[in-house]
């Protein structure tokens, strides 16, 4: 078994970086001040962390390239958004 050990540079001296900090927070809850929701996936339109309450996972179908035209896959993929992210993508 292999151990990865991450480090910090902190000023001028280099130290591990905890557990604690290498833990994902999710972005939306901390905006709430709810610091103890651990994030579940990343949100991929921003970017930001997001917990299970406020990821949407969505179903999009994956195209490809072949020939002259697309292609499309018959089993959809899924794409995690954040709830901000998926308000702006539904928003009429």
């Amino acid at each position: 078994m292999a151990w990865v050990v991450l480090f910090v540079l902190v000023g001028r001296h280099i130290r591990p970086l905890l557990k604690s900090e290498l833990d994902m927070r999710c972005y939306d809850c901390l905006q709430e001040a709810r610091s103890d929701t651990t994030g579940i996936g990343v949100c991929s339109r921003c970017g930001l962390a997001t917990c299970e309450n406020h990821a949407r996972v969505r179903q999009v179908q994956v195209t490809r390239q072949v020939g002259m035209g697309a292609a499309s896959g018959r089993i959809p993929a899924r794409r995690v958004v954040c709830h901000t992210c998926d308000m702006a993508e539904t928003a009429n």
